[in-house]
């Protein structure tokens, strides 16, 4: 029977419609809907500037929220009471310096670099530095938040450096390399309270010392100061030896000379020295510390930079003047310049000819801050990492449902976390070894006997003898290897991230790039990596090689006899190790060893770690914490943990994102 419309009711599958009304485009299948409920599929839109896919920006958390490594160090390292007490404050931080604030101040230092006037409109020379307010704003962040001045506040006694140096590694990210003040002054602080602690020290040489120190250590940034340390010379970074800056001593000035003081008013020193320095950074600084050469040989000298002119309250530098800015790969918000000293107004620290003993205390200390500025900025790339993995997707799956990626970033979490654990190690015997110091710079200037001695202790830290043979040999391993763990992984870190982490954007909460190229110098800064192996050599063959070695014997003793069932067999991995090195150390011939003494300073960092690592499973059983023991063994095995692959990605999993995974994030403190 015919429709209304003179179709049949069976139509064919070919027959055209004769309504004008139906477009020529309709489907013609005799399966398809009637016409009137077809709906038009939308045509595909090109993207452009404002259409099409953005990624949604990843969230980067703060990391005592979201950095295991962080979390499981600090439960190593401090008693239960300490960390109630000092994590709110953390987490605090660790929320500031991700906020948008801090790192508006970030791109500005980043943006707006340190430049030199050298001269004035009338021709005068003036040598003025000129900073970013990114730069000075971020300085008085560090001051006020105690970068310096934790470690000598010492409210927590031993454990006021492991404390000091977490929050440091949280802050090194968004710090636009202000920390590079802030290593000098606290290598310079320790050394200028050990004089301080001598009670034969001249009245006059007392009070500037402690005029110094006291800003050194100071949290308010209008009072305080920072400092530089000046030893490189253009014959040699490390080796000092050579130097050529003269000091002699001048007793008898001037009245006009007399009359100038540094701008706290403190007199100037009756050294006059002479000579160029090369690199030096923290050119802003307050005050320098740097090496010259006296009849009597390498000396250390303190000085401010600025000096009164006569009686007037005008200033002008203290005979330097900044001949040139260097031009870097990275640490650009950094000012570091070439310096030609003329009669520099100096005072002595210690002994003439003992310079590089004096200085040897401010290098120790540089070093832990080194390390921590390099797992610093590692610790940011991964941040931004297991953000970014949380919000990416690859077609239709999360990222981090891809096992290949995965097994990358678990590889990379696994030695993260060993070097945290180093760097807080060696923070924890550098707060054990000051103890006595401090004590005798308590009793030297209020009178005070001693400080009271915390009965709490953690687990891993060895005892108070041996803490500071342990501390001499760590201090270059921990240097030289996580400057190149760090530059490494943040190699990675950029890769994983694909195209955008190869971008220098002005968007700080993702510019790894940044952090890649700034990381770079923690293996140049304070010592190459062959001068650190050579550092361990002479340890290790020097006037402490018997204490120092009996140290080591008890420490790994010690770990592997803690050892539980949540490691394995792999304990014995590291008692091998041990015995490995040490055949190697003392039974080769001596220039074989020199001739490996990197490979030797990486299979001692070996050792350390994986004692570290193996501690940190044992003591609470956790189980991601095992599990990064043994991948970290196997790693070493050129194997792989004897799991079926199943096993081993969900295993990847819990080593980049914890137990709860990576859609749950939750503090483990």
């Amino acid at each position: 029977m015919a429709s209304q419309s003179g179709t049949t009711e069976h139509q064919s599958d070919f027959e055209t419609d004769p309504s004008p009304q139906r477009p020529s485009s309709s489907v013609r299948n005799n399966t398809s809907p009637p016409a009137t409920s077809v709906e038009p599929q939308k045509q595909p839109i090109p993207s452009s500037s404002t259409d099409g896919f953005f990624q949604a920006p990843p969230t980067i958390l703060g990391q005592l929220d979201d950095d295991i490594a962080l979390q499981r160090s600090l439960r190593l390292f401090l008693p239960h009471s300490i960390r109630e007490e000092i994590t709110p404050e953390l987490t605090t931080f660790g929320n500031k310096v991700l906020s948008k604030p801090v790192l508006d101040l970030v791109a500005d230092a980043e943006k707006n670099l340190p430049y030199l006037k050298t001269w004035d409109s009338w021709g005068k020379r003036r040598d003025e530095l000129v900073t970013s307010e990114g730069w000075r704003k971020l300085s008085a962040i560090g001051i006020q938040e105690g970068m310096v001045a934790i470690g000598y506040e010492n409210q927590y006694l031993q454990f006021s450096r492991p404390y000091q140096f977490v929050k440091y590694l949280v802050w090194t990210g968004s710090s636009a390399w202000v920390t590079c003040p802030s290593l000098m002054t606290d290598g310079v602080a320790a050394l200028l309270r050990k004089h301080l602690s001598d009670s034969s020290l001249v009245e006059q040489d007392r009070a500037v010392l402690q005029s110094a120190y006291n800003r050194l250590t100071s949290r308010d940034p209008e009072f305080a100061w920072t400092t530089g340390q000046w030893m490189t010379e253009r014959q040699g970074g490390s080796d000092v030896s050579q130097t050529e800056t003269l000091a002699r001593h001048a007793p008898e000035l001037s009245k006009e000379e007399a009359q100038s003081t540094a701008s706290d008013g403190s007199p100037l020193g009756e050294w006059l020295c002479s000579g160029f320095k090369w690199f030096s950074s923290a050119t802003d600084s307050s005050m320098m510390v740097f090496l010259a050469r006296t009849p009597n040989g390498i000396s250390t000298f303190m000085a401010p930079m600025r000096r009164t002119i006569g009686d007037t309250k005008e200033t002008e530098l203290n005979g330097i003047r900044i001949q040139r800015l260097k031009n870097k790969l990275g640490t650009k918000a950094l000012p570091t310049a070439e310096l030609v000293l003329k009669d520099v107004r100096a005072y002595l620290i210690g002994e003439e000819g003992r310079g590089t003993k004096e200085i040897a205390l401010v290098l120790n200390i540089a070093r832990v801050h080194n390390a921590m500025t390099a797992i610093g900025l590692w610790g940011r790339g991964l941040s931004i990492i297991r953000a970014f993995v949380r919000v990416r997707k690859v077609g239709l799956k999360p990222l981090w449902s891809k096992s290949a990626y995965v097994r990358t970033l678990a590889r990379l979490h696994v030695e993260y976390r060993a070097n945290v654990l180093l760097c807080v190690f060696v923070a924890s015997l550098l707060g054990i070894v000051e103890q006595p110091q401090i004590a005798d710079y308590r009793k030297a200037t209020n009178g005070q006997d001693e400080i009271p001695r915390s009965s709490q202790a953690t687990y891993a830290i060895p005892n108070p003898e041996a803490a500071e043979h342990i501390f001499r040999l760590l201090a270059p391993v921990l240097k030289g290897l996580t400057a190149k763990s760090a530059i490494a992984g943040l190699a990675e870190c950029m890769e994983c991230m694909g195209g955008v982490g190869y971008l220098e954007s002005e968007d700080m909460n993702f510019n790894i790039a940044r952090l890649y190229r700034d990381a770079n110098v923690c293996s140049i800064w304070e010592g190459t990596t062959d001068m650190m192996a050579h550092d361990v050599m002479r340890v290790v063959y020097g006037k402490t090689s018997k204490g120092v070695m009996s140290a080591m014997d008890e420490w790994v003793k010690y770990a592997t006899a803690s050892a539980n069932a949540a490691v394995g067999l792999e304990a014995h991995f590291v008692s091998e190790l041990w015995k490995q090195w040490k055949e190697i150390m003392f039974e080769r011939d001596r220039e074989e060893v020199e001739l490996r003494s990197r490979e030797l300073m990486e299979k001692l960092g070996d050792v350390v770690m994986g004692a570290l690592m193996m501690l940190d499973a044992s003591h609470d059983e956790d189980r991601v914490a095992a599990d990064a023991f043994r991948a970290w063994t196997a790693a070493r095995k050129h194997g792989d943990v004897p799991d079926g692959w199943q096993q081993i990605m969900e295993r990847d999993k819990r080593l980049v994102f914890g137990e709860d995974g990576p859609d749950e994030v939750r503090a483990r403190l």
